[in-house]
C-alpha cells in the first residue's frame, strides 16, 4: 500500500484528529490486510465486506428537542442519543451528575487528557481478529461512561446509538468503579443502509455491579458486527442481557473475561433471526480467577429462511478452582427452510469445579401447546404465549414499562404473531 495516500484519505475523513492519531491510524490500516477474520463455522466473513467501509466525520449540533428522532426513543427519561457520533441530545437527572459521560468529538474539543488517551491507547493492543482491527482504525464514534467508586446510580441510564449518514464504527467504553453500581439500557439503530463495526467494553472493578441491557435492531439491506466485551474483577458483577433483533446480517462477539476471585459474569440473549437473514453469534465466558461463576443463556428464534449459528463455550483456566460454568441454549424453528447450527463447548482445565451445558433445537414444545390447548387457549394464543416467555430473561431486567412494551411489540411484528 502506498502510504502517502492513505495518510491524504484519512485526512479527509478524519480532519478532526491531531497528527500523531491520524499517524496510529495509518499504522493500522496498514496491518490489516495481514490480519485475519475469526472463524465461524462455515460461514465466509468475506462475503459480508465489512472491509469496504465509506466512513467518515459528520459533525452535528446538540438539540434541545428530538424531533424527527422521536419517534425512535421509547422512553426520553435519564437518556444520551449519540448520533454519527455526536451527542445530540440529553436528558438526565440530578443522579447523573457524578458520572462522567463524553463522545470522542467533545473530548477533543475539551482537550480531555483521560478519553484522547484512551483512544490512543487502544492503538498499542495488538489484535488477531480483523473486525477489532477494523474498529480501531476507522473509528468515527465514541461513548465514555465512568462511574466513580462508591457512587450507587438507582435509575437506569439509557442510551441510543444512531447512524445514518456514514458507515457507523463506534467504541464504547463503560468503567464501574470499586462499589458502584449502574443498569444501562442501550439501543443500537440505523436511519440508513450502512454498514455497523459496533465494539464496547466494560470494566467492573472490585464489588461493583453492572446490568447492561442491549438492544439491537439494525435495518435490513445491513452487514454489521457487534462485538462487547466484559471484564470483571474481585466480587464484581456483570449481567449482559442481549436482545438481538436485527433484519440484517450481523456477527455477534459476547465476551466475560472473570478476572477477580469471586467475579460473576452472566449473558443472556434472545436471538431472533428471519428472511434469508445470517446471525452468527458467540457467547464466551473465560474464568481466569478461582471461585468465580459463569453462566449463559440463549434463546433463539428462526424462521423463514433465516440462519442461526451459535457457539457457548464456558472455559475455567488451570488453577481456576471452586469456579462455577453453566449454560443453556434452547432454539424454536418456525419454518421448514430455517437453519440452526448450535454448538455447545465446556473447556475445563481444572478439576475441583462445578460445569454443565445443554442444548435444544426444535419446534415449539408439543406439551407445552397442549397444556395452554388444555386451558382454553387456541394454537396460536398458545404458540405466541409460548415464544414470549423467551423474553424473559431480558424483559425482567427492563424497569421502563415503554422499552418493554416496545420491545415485546417489535418481537411481535417479527414474528407476525
Amino acid at each position: 500500500m502506498n502510504g502517502g495516500i492513505i495518510m491524504d484519505n484519512l485526512v479527509k475523513r478524519f480532519s478532526h484528529d491531531d497528527n500523531e492519531i491520524i499517524s496510529l491510524r495509518n499504522r493500522q490500516i496498514n496491518d490489516i490486510d495481514n490480519i485475519q477474520y475469526p472463524k465461524i463455522g462455515k460461514i465466509k466473513l468475506t462475503d459480508f465486506n465489512l472491509d469496504k467501509l465509506n466512513v467518515m466525520y459528520v459533525k452535528e449540533e446538540k438539540h434541545h428537542e428530538l424531533g424527527d428522532i422521536n419517534k425512535l426513543i421509547d422512553d426520553d427519561d435519564n437518556i444520551i442519543v449519540l448520533k454519527d457520533g455526536n451527542i445530540i441530545y440529553t436528558n438526565l437527572d440530578q443522579a447523573f451528575q457524578q458520572v462522567k459521560i463524553m463522545s470522542y468529538y467533545d473530548a477533543l474539543t475539551a482537550n480531555d487528557g483521560e478519553v484522547i488517551n484512551l483512544f490512543k491507547e487502544r492503538f498499542n493492543k495488538n489484535v488477531d481478529n480483523k473486525l477489532i482491527a477494523l474498529n480501531k482504525a476507522y473509528q468515527n464514534s465514541l461513548l465514555y461512561i465512568s462511574v466513580p467508586q462508591n457512587v450507587v446510580i438507582k435509575e437506569t441510564l439509557k442510551i441510543h446509538i444512531i447512524g445514518e449518514k456514514s458507515d457507523l464504527i463506534h467504541y464504547t467504553m463503560i468503567v464501574g468503579g470499586k462499589s458502584s453500581e449502574l443498569t444501562i439500557v442501550e439501543k443500537i439503530e440505523n436511519l440508513n443502509p450502512i454498514k455497523v463495526n459496533y465494539l464496547s467494553e466494560v470494566r467492573v472493578l472490585d464489588n461493583a455491579k453492572i446490568q447492561y441491557i442491549g438492544i439491537d435492531r439494525l435495518s435490513e439491506k445491513t452487514n454489521a458486527f457487534i462485538g462487547r466485551y466484559g471484564y470483571v474483577y474481585d466480587n464484581g458483577s456483570l449481567i449482559y442481557a442481549l436482545g438481538q433483533l436485527n433484519d440484517g446480517n450481523v456477527i455477534s462477539d459476547n465476551v466475560i473475561k472473570l478476572l477477580g476471585k469471586n467475579a460473576n459474569g452472566e449473558s443472556r440473549n434472545v436471538l431472533l433471526t428471519d428472511k434469508t437473514n445470517i446471525h452468527a453469534v458467540t457467547v464466551n465466558i473465560e474464568h481466569l480467577a478461582p471461585y468465580s461463576n459463569g453462566k449463559i443463556t440463549n434463546h433463539g428464534i428462526v424462521k423463514d429462511q433465516g440462519y442461526l449459528h451459535v457457539d457457548g463455550i464456558g472455559k475455567i483456566n488451570q488453577g481456576m478452582s471452586k469456579s462455577n460454568s453453566l449454560q443453556q441454549t434452547s432454539i424454536i424453528t418456525l419454518s421448514k427452510d430455517a437453519k440452526v447450527d448450535s454448538n455447545p463447548y465446556l473447556l475445563i482445565d481444572e478439576y475441583d469445579v462445578m460445569a454443565g451445558h445443554g442444548a435444544a433445537v426444535g419446534k415449539v414444545d408439543s406439551e407445552q401447546l397442549y397444556y395452554l390447548m388444555s386451558r382454553g387457549l387456541s394454537k396460536q394464543e398458545a404458540e405466541k404465549l409460548i415464544i414470549l416467555g423467551f423474553l424473559y430473561p431480558i424483559i425482567e431486567l427492563i424497569e421502563s414499562d415503554k422499552i418493554k412494551t416496545n420491545f415485546i411489540k417489535t418481537i411481535e411484528k417479527k414474528l407476525s404473531i
